[in-house]
């Protein structure tokens, strides 16, 4: 596998539409991961996607990614934040701080940091603090789409722990997560402090370092081309509206997927609860689907649907939602009522298509009576 690289504002607009499909609905904000991304190919530098083998067995690694709701909520004022003891930010690269506490809590000098999962903001928040840093930016992550829990990842899976840790926000707070009793307790600290972290401004990112792995762990473990798999399928929507084509076709076409479903966004509700963003998307059908209606349950994600009231795509299999005419990819927390849309699906990195997988992501983990049937089985009948 070659090293990819980024050197156009254009090819950070690829990457981001392709993340932000990849990401499932959550993932982070795309206008956050253009922040992160820009200004490096504004200095005139490239970014590069270093493929996971050519990081050493005995070198050190990390991922670094953000936690908290992705739910809408107003910023409060100078004045409030003051009241509450905020004040401004202090700390412009949480992501940044959180690798440097980790290694000056560990003594390990770490040399690559891999993603913890895809997505618009999770996946170049890394990248940009790899380049920060001066250590590789892996192209890979832990995931193959965006999840709400730490305990979903390919190292969970495998027994491994996301402490030691160390978790910074622009507040400038910074604390190390030495033990935690499980993944579970774990992922309930994280979610905790970033609804300290995001009561006064959704966008603080609450910034945490963990998964400690050494390179031969890393590589038997990451889901591998993924965020350059990201870049081409955003690239691949561009190019199919520059040539008048269909952009969701060409979308499933270049994640190797379906559209599942065409029409208009008729409900959303949902709920911000326990530092997750709850709810259920309703669209009814059109066009091709005209008379029919899917459900989209998620949790910062899309996890769960159901057309025309049975069971359909779940996860761990990708289900994202994108514009039906410019094929821009929806996150949960801008999707809105009356919208036109297609819906995507696409097989999940078989590392989840077992039990261990289906165990951590699979319907039935969210809490639902039904078993995970493959997407491809699933349109069959």
């Amino acid at each position: 596998m070659e090293k990819r690289t980024i050197r156009t504002v254009e090819d950070v607009e690829d990457l981001i539409r392709g993340l932000t499909l990849m990401g499932t609905g959550g993932g982070g904000r795309p206008d956050m991961g253009r922040d992160y991304l820009i200004s490096h190919i504004e200095e005139g530098k490239a970014i590069t996607l270093t493929p996971p083998e050519a990081i050493p067995d005995d070198a050190w690694t990390c991922s670094v990614f953000g936690m908290g709701s992705i739910a809408p909520q107003n910023r409060l004022s100078a004045s409030e934040r003051e009241t509450l003891g905020y004040g401004d930010w202090v700390v412009t690269k949480p992501m940044v701080e959180a690798v440097r506490e980790l290694e000056g809590y560990t003594g390990y000098r770490i040399e690559a940091i891999i993603p913890f999962e895809l997505g618009a903001g999770n996946s170049t928040a890394p990248i940009d603090a790899a380049l920060r840093l001066g250590v590789k930016a892996i192209d890979g992550d832990y995931a193959g789409r965006a999840i709400p829990e730490l305990a979903q990842t390919t190292p969970a899976m495998h027994g491994y722990t996301f402490e030691p840790g160390a978790i910074c926000d622009p507040w400038g707070n910074v604390l190390i997560v030495k033990r935690a009793a499980s993944l579970a307790v774990a992922e309930r600290i994280g979610k905790m402090i970033s609804i300290v972290t995001k009561l006064p401004d959704i966008k603080a990112p609450c910034a945490h370092a963990g998964f400690l792995l050494k390179g031969r762990e890393m590589k038997r473990l990451i889901i591998s081309g993924w965020v350059s798999r990201s870049l081409e399928t955003g690239r691949q929507i561009r190019r199919a509206l520059k040539d008048r084509r269909d952009p969701a076709m060409a979308a499933a076409e270049a994640i190797g997927g379906w559209v599942i479903f065409r029409g208009r966004v008729t409900r959303r509700g949902w709920e911000s609860r326990d530092g997750y963003m709850f709810g259920i998307t309703t669209i009814q059908g059109e066009g091709p689907d005209s008379g029919r209606t899917l459900k989209i349950w998620f949790k910062n994600e899309n996890h769960v649907t159901w057309l025309d009231e049975a069971p359909f795509v779940t996860s761990p299999d990708l289900i994202s939602v994108i514009d039906s005419r410019s094929g821009e990819p929806y996150t949960n927390t801008v999707l809105e009522e009356m919208m036109e849309v297609a819906v995507l699906g696409g097989r999940a990195d078989e590392k989840y298509r077992n039990s261990k997988g289906l165990a951590l992501l699979g319907p039935r983990y969210f809490g639902f009576d039904m078993d995970y049937v493959p997407i491809e089985k699933r349109l069959k009948t």
